[in-house]
């Protein structure tokens, strides 16, 4: 819950950012920022995924460590995977980078598809 209700607070915050994006491309490129489309990216997945990982936790609470922690680590991972493209986009040829969303596109699934298994394991009961 707390990683959820988090990861959607830095969402928030990171809309300061996009704005800028919005308002002062200049300032924006002056700041590094190559790509204004990956800060929305960012933005938006931040708070998708910080709100779907806050609800699932309110809809299935206690989950176990192994549902919880691919979960927290793949919703922060995924979403922090635009961030990097905003400031330079030809990194997503690289195959440490590639290599890395992999891995969190995987602990994402194993996160949420355990918690629909969890959920539907209790609902059974």
């Amino acid at each position: 819950m707390v990683s959820g209700l988090t990861e959607v607070a830095v969402g928030a915050l990171s809309g300061w950012v996009y704005t800028l994006v919005k308002t002062d491309r200049e300032r924006a490129r002056a700041l590094g920022i190559k790509s204004g489309g990956r800060i929305r990216q960012w933005h938006l997945d931040l708070i998708a995924l910080g709100g779907l990982t806050a609800m699932g936790a309110t809809a299935v609470p206690d989950l176990p460590s192994w549902v919880r922690w691919p979960l927290g680590v793949g919703a922060w991972t995924n979403a922090m995977a635009f961030l990097p493209l905003a400031l330079e986009p030809e990194v997503e040829k690289h195959p440490g980078y590639r290599a890395a969303v992999a891995a969190s596109f995987v602990s994402t699934s194993v996160g949420f598809t355990g918690m629909a298994l969890v959920a539907a394991r209790r609902a059974r009961c």
